[in-house]
């Protein structure tokens, strides 16, 4: 005795899992652009970078939530901006007359310009993008059915290509994240 059926059966699908996919897309573009705009200021490309003249250096705020700050006067490398009174975080206490590479980000915000920042602020930006990169890899996979062998080769050599994609994007922000814990 045979058991003739006419639809196929396919696998249910979560109705929790598209937005879930949307939500991780969003989430990964603005850990993305968040570290990319964090980056570019630490390493000089955005805002007005320059130097400042350490003046003095101290210990601001108490117990996890302090940090070095160090005054001094500012100038800009074109030098038409100067500010006297200019902070700039530390990771030293540095002596008097030291300078220090910073970058002005609005009136009286500045940045430290440092390599070892900008390879963390980097790792976030492609923690962001592999988180990006997963709804392209998951929406472009396909069963290969007769009607379409074509469309689903192509999909998942797409696919396969976003996959690599992701997979180095991940490397590299885990070799950036733990490098900008060892540069001093």
């Amino acid at each position: 005795m045979t058991i003739l059926t006419t639809s196929r059966t396919r696998p249910m699908r979560s109705p929790a899992g598209l937005p879930m996919l949307f939500l991780l897309v969003g989430v990964g573009l603005l850990l993305a652009w968040w570290g990319g705009y964090e980056a570019a200021h630490a390493a000089g490309l955005a805002g007005t970078p320059g130097t400042v003249k350490v003046g003095s250096c101290s210990v601001i705020g108490q117990g996890k939530t302090s940090y070095i700050g160090c005054t001094g006067h500012f100038r800009s490398t074109d030098g038409k901006v100067t500010d006297p009174s200019a902070l700039v975080s530390s990771p030293l206490k540095l002596a008097p007359g030291s300078t220090l590479n910073a970058d002005r980000l609005g009136a009286g915000d500045y940045g430290r310009i440092s390599l070892q920042r900008t390879v963390g602020w980097f790792a976030l930006l492609l923690l962001g993008l592999s988180m990006a990169a997963t709804a392209p890899a998951s929406l472009v996979g396909r069963r290969a059915t007769p009607e379409n062998v074509r469309a689903a080769r192509v999909g998942n050599r797409l696919g396969f290509v976003v996959l690599a994609l992701f997979t180095g994007a991940a490397v590299f922000g885990v070799m950036a994240f733990v490098l900008s814990f060892t540069m001093a």
